[in-house]
């Protein structure tokens, strides 16, 4: 093997670790389909109403972001393996902007399980009658959320995963939000200025359901980039004559 064969083999080796450390390929496209079958799927099944062994079916949908996680590894098992395992030269900048997702994700889930306690005992409690039975919406509201973070360290490999991760969790905070709407909004005691929180809060679901749906495209167009570019790696290999 000469010098330009060794130099071809040695970029090669490098994208290829890359690749390994960093990407995921077809996952992120999967991540994209899941966000966008989860952010429909609920509607058209009514997941607020049916029930399945004693639970509603929107708690079990609620467990999408670790099936995909353990679809994600599957799929990387499977299709980006041949070469064997390998380790990527450390990119410092690189993990930064991986942990800025993963923090950031941690910060959104506690922000956002304050202003669930704080919501719910401003806006329900003070609103419940003398006596009356007070009674939880059906959902793993505290314990769940938080089992959302003890994957991240370990299982999100690169900055396209975080984002995946990410949106998938985002979506299930929505869908416990509208959870909480749904069980207040079936309360006799229910207040004119729950019903303006509730027209905002339908306008930035709104947005936010356009935005995933965006990003869900884009995600599931990157990952079949990535897939593309791992068989480039694999046709680049040198054949023995």
């Amino acid at each position: 093997m000469n010098t330009p064969d060794l130099k071809a083999l040695e970029s090669l080796t490098r994208d290829y670790a890359a690749f390994q450390a960093r990407k995921s390929g077809l996952a992120t496209a999967l991540g994209g389909l899941m966000a966008v079958l989860f952010l429909t799927a609920p509607m058209y099944v009514d997941a607020l109403g049916i029930r399945l062994m004693g639970r509603y079916l929107l708690e079990y949908l609620l467990l999408a972001p670790f099936v995909w996680l353990i679809l994600k590894a599957l799929l990387g098992r499977v299709l980006y393996r041949d070469l064997g395992e390998v380790k990527a030269i450390p990119d410092a900048a690189y993990e930064r902007r991986r942990w800025f997702w993963i923090l950031g994700i941690a910060l959104f889930i506690g922000v956002f399980l304050i202003l669930c306690i704080l919501g719910f005992a401003s806006g329900f409690l003070h609103a419940i009658p003398a006596g009356a039975c007070v009674s939880m919406p059906s959902l793993g509201a505290l314990w769940l959320p938080l089992l959302y973070l003890a994957p991240m360290p370990w299982m999100l490999r690169g900055i396209e995963e975080a984002r995946a991760y990410a949106v998938l969790v985002g979506e299930c905070m929505l869908w416990f939000l509208a959870s909480f709407l749904a069980f207040w909004s079936t309360r006799s005691y229910r207040q004119p200025s729950m019903e303006t929180a509730t027209t905002i809060v339908q306008i930035i679901l709104v947005v936010l359901l356009l935005a995933i749906l965006i990003w869900s495209a884009l995600a599931m167009v990157r990952g079949w980039k990535e897939h593309r570019e791992y068989l480039a790696i694999l046709r680049a290999l040198p054949r023995e004559a």
